[in-house]
């Protein structure tokens, strides 16, 4: 079986590699630094006249907490909207209450508003205490995919895990790990997990000489190596 590549992109620039390389799908950001952000308008819409692949945006006001404000979801929900108008194949959101559980209104509110395409909750799914709970939710409110890394810490340590939920989960929500994916770990993530697919930024870190500020990239020769492994 074909794995499928998600590439996380953080500009237009990333998503004609993600395209001359092959991949799957895109995940639209700004500032990967800051983990992702809501990508502007403006970035979206050159991206969508140049690439064939799905886009699916990022949608997160700021890189504080996931429980949100009145006025950032009022935000989420117009950006939401905007970028689903001018053609994105999806969203991809988390919203957590107070106590630190899935916001299944607001979930539900976001699901309704991409009426029938896809919606992915991210990462923030690895904040909550007890993530079976927290799939079971996300399932009730009918999220198509859930970008997952198995709870806190790295990735690695929670391979087995994730494969128990692929087997509990997979036939009702799609699985997509991701956050310290890379060529290293790639085969030994499949082996465990029994995954379909895989979300990676493929980066590599350029620094600028003058400022020394850190911005990351989407290396081509990177996803050329992964690609070669899971196809």
């Amino acid at each position: 079986m074909s794995i499928k590549l998600e590439v996380c992109c953080g500009s237009v620039q990333d998503c004609l590699v993600a395209q001359k390389v092959k991949a799957d799908r895109i995940e639209l950001n700004s500032g990967l630094e800051l983990g992702g952000l809501t990508p502007s308008l403006g970035m979206f819409m050159k991206a969508r006249t140049l690439v064939d692949l799905p886009i699916m945006v990022m949608i997160r006001p700021h890189n504080g907490s996931y429980d949100y404000s009145e006025l950032d979801f009022e935000v989420m929900k117009k950006d939401a909207k905007i970028l689903l108008d001018a053609g994105s194949n999806g969203i991809v959101f988390g919203c957590l209450t107070p106590e630190g559980k899935i916001d299944e209104k607001r979930v539900n509110t976001l699901v309704e508003l991409a009426k029938g395409k896809e919606t992915v909750f991210h990462k923030a799914i690895d904040e909550i205490e007890n993530i079976e709970e927290g799939l079971e939710a996300l399932i009730r409110c009918g999220v198509t995919r859930v970008l997952i890394g198995g709870g806190q810490g790295l990735i690695d340590d929670h391979f087995d895990y994730l494969g128990q939920l692929q087997e509990k989960y997979g036939d009702k929500i799609q699985l997509l790990p991701g956050g310290g994916v890379h060529k290293g770990n790639l085969l030994n993530l499949l082996e465990k997990t029994h995954v379909s697919q895989i979300h990676m930024t493929g980066k590599r870190l350029e620094t600028n000489p003058k400022t020394k500020t850190v911005h990351m990239v989407t290396d081509e020769n990177t996803l050329s190596e992964v690609l070669k492994l899971i196809r």
